[in-house]
């Protein structure tokens, strides 16, 4: 047993499936010795670390003994893994802000102003709004919009589209999409305007 040099190759294991299994490792000139081996078709394993793996198929004949030279090529070294990613900074470091537990309609009827801010978090302001009059068109380029309807009908446009607005409408608009709001009917219209992805400020 040698390396691709010629040179022996100590400490490879070799393991010999058929008629007789044996198994052992080469010695210092890269040598082993099997015997009691009977006649046969017998496949030999070579393995070694750091060495590409090796199969030979033999076969035995009766009373005759078998030399078998076998050569490992050596294989490449692992890549080496990659280098671990480097932190990321946090972002947004405003203070995250106060919880807040709201029954809207009881806060409606108490606090019938035309505008209130709710919350204010690290990422996110909530405002209630009283529509009397239109919201004009907006557009906010780094913030997206949720509104949702407590009370009151009306239109949305979003986009350049009409919607119809009524209590317990939903309505998500991304960053950089166009709303406007106008309120329908006789009776005030509250909107619950959350905005999310800028610091919120008192």
């Amino acid at each position: 047993m040698s390396d691709a040099s010629g040179h022996g190759l100590q400490g490879v294991t070799i393991t010999v499936t058929g008629p007789v299994p044996r198994s052992g490792k080469t010695a210092a000139n890269g040598s082993v010795h099997f015997a009691g081996l009977k006649a046969g078709d017998y496949r030999i394993r070579f393995e070694h670390d750091g060495f590409f793996t090796l199969e030979r198929d033999v076969t035995i004949k009766g009373g005759l003994p078998l030399e078998v030279d076998a050569s490992l090529t050596e294989a490449p070294p692992p890549p080496e893994p990659p280098p671990a990613p480097a932190p990321v900074a946090p972002t947004n470091t405003a203070p995250p802000g106060e919880a807040a537990n709201l029954l809207l309609v009881d806060y409606i009827e108490r606090n019938p102003v035309k505008e209130d801010q709710l919350g204010c978090t690290a990422s996110a302001r909530t405002t209630l709004l009283q529509l009397k009059d239109p919201l004009p068109e907006q557009s906010r380029a780094d913030a997206d919009e949720v509104l949702y309807v407590v009370a009151g009908e009306g239109t949305l446009r979003l986009g350049g589209k009409d919607l119809p607005l009524r209590s317990s409408s939903l309505v998500i608009v991304p960053r950089g999409t166009t709303r406007a709001v106008t309120r329908k009917g006789r009776n005030p219209m509250y909107l619950l305007s959350i905005v999310s992805g800028a610091p919120c400020t008192k």
